[in-house]
């Protein structure tokens, strides 16, 4: 099964977002597939951005077929207790589903504890999200879109902006760093109508001016935001991706005979502190390359076998190991060689800061 086969099984099947079947099918021609566990979050997050565990890319570059999902294989025994509608809870430590159909969506806490969402919110990729820091949580709502303080009483609604319709929703886009500001897309059938910028510390909202044919991938700690030319998705092979901040379009180049894109593996981007991360795809592995701002490489990681990109943490930047067997085993998502959180092997997952980009 390959990366196409895979989105369109979740076009079929991914109904709770607006018309997600019709909104990955235009996605998918603006863009190549994302892969490995960065689908999971691209979403989710993509998710941040930028949870699909029946078509991932090994870091050998072979396209992997895993063990078809079921409903009740790695369910946990028994749901925890529905999340309090209203006060403190405490901090997010990642939100997941234990299998794609069926099972609750969970929210897990620093401290251990695990509160029910619902079922269904998980997908498609980018229906929920968590700050970096895990303090506010994201969900769609029927009127919009709803942040609620984790630490406390506050709750910023976000309804549907004037030209909203019954097709169309919310997608978290990018966070800053610091969890203070979150750039939200409002999309019907993939195509982004407007975006909105939530100032998490006072809940106001602006409409956010994207010159045509661009989206935000980022915010720079100096509350710039890095803008993406779309015509840069797409199935032939690149070597280079063009970055625009301000005025300034930088470009970002892969190292030897890798790509960054091509038509089995899309373009991957993400912004954490001051730093631009890119996924570079050669015939054996997938590597982890990190940028400054100007474009200069920093470091060059080559993820091992049966490790999946997922994104920058504050611990550093996050893979997940995958089981072999998925129904029997767990999934560790791990940072600098330590494990971080462990989840069901079949879980869908959106961890800290996780959104389209």
């Amino acid at each position: 099964m390959n990366l196409h086969d895979t989105y369109r099984e979740l076009e079929q099947d991914a109904r709770d977002y607006a018309d997600a079947g019709r909104a990955l099918a235009v996605l998918r021609r603006r863009r190549a597939a994302r892969t490995g566990a960065g689908a999971v979050l691209a979403a989710v997050a993509i998710a941040g951005g930028f949870g699909l565990r029946h078509g991932l890319t090994s870091s050998s570059g072979d396209t992997i077929a895993a063990i078809p999902t079921t409903a009740t294989a790695t369910a946990e025994p028994a749901p925890p207790a529905a999340l309090p509608a209203a006060g403190p809870i405490g901090r997010g430590a990642a939100v997941y589903a234990a299998c794609r159909t069926g099972c609750p969506t969970l929210l897990d806490l620093v401290d251990g504890r695990k509160y029910t969402l619902g079922t269904g919110t998980v997908y498609p990729p980018g229906n929920i999200t968590l700050s970096p820091d895990g303090r506010w949580l994201g969900v769609p709502t029927a009127g919009g879109y709803e942040l609620r303080d984790l630490l406390s009483d506050v709750t910023h609604r976000i309804p549907v902006p004037p030209i909203g319709s019954a097709m169309s929703g919310y997608s978290p886009w990018a966070w800053s760093d610091d969890s203070a500001r979150l750039i939200l897309g409002y999309h019907a059938d993939g195509d982004v109508s407007t975006y909105t910028e939530v100032d998490l510390t006072t809940g106001r909202t602006a409409a956010m001016r994207v010159p045509p044919g661009h989206e935000p991938v980022g915010i720079l700690p100096s509350g710039e935001v890095i803008l993406l030319d779309e015509t840069q998705y797409g199935e032939r092979p690149r070597t280079e991706v063009r970055l625009r901040t301000g005025a300034t379009e930088t470009t970002f180049r892969a190292t030897g005979t890798g790509v960054l894109s091509d038509a089995d593996h899309g373009l991957w981007v993400q912004v954490s502190r001051s730093r631009i991360f890119l996924l570079e795809y050669t015939r054996d592995q997938v590597a982890v390359l990190e940028f400054d701002p100007a474009g200069r490489l920093t470091s060059r990681t080559p993820l091992p076998e049966g490790r999946y990109a997922v994104g920058p943490t504050p611990y550093g930047y996050a893979v997940l190991q995958v089981p072999l067997n998925q129904r029997t085993g767990r999934q560790q998502l791990m940072s600098d060689g330590r494990v971080i959180h462990e989840f069901p092997g079949e879980a869908e997952i959106v961890i800290p800061g996780g959104a389209r980009h």
